[in-house]
């Protein structure tokens, strides 16, 4: 989170920690979310207690203040046709807790620090570990000077990585990211054209994994509007590449698939 403008997570309890902080894609939406297993006979009642415990665990705070959140507690049962338990249960408790008054230049700050942090986290695995750690360190500094500097570390790190280049398409603007295939990320060669028909032709079913590089660059510079227009746009309907409506790509690679370019 940006510590500059003082967003913490206040633990409120000993014992395990929530699972999730969440928000939707268009920064609204704060979520503290706990998932459980349901292996009761009586039912799910006992596991989303547990979550619900779970969940109450922690405040987000800006300045001291407490950021409203939607908690959220699910507790889950598979069903088996064969034999018991032959129900299937699904339990949600997700209630709304109300904060207190937030300052409206503050009121973003959680969304952002949430954007940097996994953007971090996807990125990292597949071969921008520099990038990743210089986002992360965004959500650390206190002070304005440190902030800006880590800042410009991290603007270097992105004007230094990869950029993705997807063809037959205009809609899908340069990505940072990486080639996984079954075997694993492909982090430590740049694979051409042939490369990648060839991991396809040996079902190894590559694909790119990547994040739209404007959006990152948005969420370094702390950007919430244009980051909600980027993440508003609308793409034309492809037939392979699949968005996940938070900046990121999946895109299957090969022969009369797509090809992904060094730029």
């Amino acid at each position: 989170m940006p510590r500059n403008q003082q967003v913490r997570i206040k633990r409120l309890a000993r014992g395990d920690l929530p699972d999730w902080i969440a928000c939707k894609s268009d920064l609204t939406s704060l979520t503290i979310a706990e998932a459980k297993g349901c292996h009761d006979p009586g039912g799910p009642a006992k596991a989303l207690a547990r979550a619900w415990t779970q969940a109450g665990r922690i405040d987000v705070t800006v300045k001291g203040r407490k950021v409203t959140v939607k908690r959220i507690a699910v507790a889950s049962r598979w069903g088996v046709a064969n034999s018991n338990p032959a129900d299937a249960h699904l339990s949600v408790r997700d209630p709304i807790d109300k904060g207190d008054p937030i300052d409206p230049q503050d009121k973003d700050a959680p969304f952002i620090g949430l954007l940097r942090l996994h953007v971090a986290s996807m990125i990292e695995p597949l071969g921008h570990a520099e990038l990743a750690q210089a986002l992360r360190a965004l959500t650390r500094q206190p002070f304005p000077r440190p902030l800006r500097d880590a800042a410009a570390r991290a603007r270097g790190a992105l004007d230094s990585a990869p950029i993705g280049q997807v063809e037959k398409t205009h809609d899908i603007g340069g990505l940072v990211g990486g080639i996984v295939t079954r075997a694993g990320p492909i982090t430590d060669a740049v694979a051409s054209t042939v490369d990648q028909e060839a991991l396809a032709r040996l079902n190894l079913r590559p694909v790119f994994v990547g994040v739209d590089r404007d959006l990152i660059r948005a969420a370094i510079d702390g950007e919430a509007e244009t980051i909600r227009g980027r993440l508003a746009e609308k793409v034309s309907p492809d037939e392979f590449a699949r968005p996940d409506r938070a900046g990121g790509w999946i895109i299957p690679l090969g022969t009369e698939r797509r090809i992904v370019g060094g730029a």
